[in-house]
Formats: structure tokens, C-alpha cells, sequence
């Protein structure tokens, strides 16, 4: 399924890098600019809230987000296009407050 999803992403972006991450990427990323939601537990309660898919690889998706998520924090993201799917992940950055990557998380597929 992951693989399914990453190429419905692909569809809708530009094969150009998208983020100046480590020059030991494992893949290219992939532009996305895609609606969709995270699921996460808060509190014991599932939580489903809106953010936006900046762009993906096989390994992941950068997010931009309006609300705290944690490092290892368990999530799944639905795209707005495709509702009955999702793809579980664990969060693996944060961005730093007042930097350029404010507001956006990394997250790797599990």
C-alpha cells in the first residue's frame, strides 16, 4: 500500500528535489503540495486533524502543520483524495521554532 500511495503522490508533483536534506538521501523527494490529515492518539482519544503534505519519498512525507507533534510519535496520514487510505508513520523531526522549517514535520513510513 505504501508504494501504492507514494505513486498517487508522484502523479501530482514535479521529479525535482524538494527539500535540501542529507546528501546521504536515500531517494528523491517528490513536490507535493496535497490536503490530507493526521491521525494521532491524544490522550487516549484518536485525534484526526487537517495539514498538508509538502513532499514525499518512498521512505517519508515533510508535513506542514498547525498543531505539537512529538519525535517517535506514532501518526497516519490520509490523503483528502483518498480517504479510505492511510499510511502509518513515526515522526522523526520537528522543526525548530523561528526557523525556516517551522510549523513542518518529517515523518518515515512504518
Amino acid at each position: 500500500m505504501i508504494r501504492a500511495y507514494h505513486h498517487y503522490l508522484k502523479t501530482g508533483g514535479a521529479q525535482v528535489p524538494a527539500f535540501s536534506g542529507p546528501k546521504t538521501r536515500r531517494s528523491q523527494r517528490v513536490q507535493a503540495k496535497q490536503r490530507a490529515s493526521l491521525v494521532f492518539d491524544l490522550a487516549r482519544k484518536p485525534k484526526r486533524l487537517p495539514c498538508l503534505v509538502l513532499d514525499s519519498s518512498k521512505e517519508g512525507f515533510r508535513l506542514r502543520v498547525s498543531f505539537p507533534l512529538k519525535r517517535g510519535q506514532k501518526v497516519e496520514i490520509v490523503l483528502e483524495d483518498e480517504p479510505l487510505n492511510s499510511v502509518r508513520c513515526s515522526v522523526v523531526w520537528v522543526g525548530k521554532p523561528k526557523s525556516e522549517h517551522e510549523g513542518e514535520v518529517g515523518v518515515e513510513t512504518l
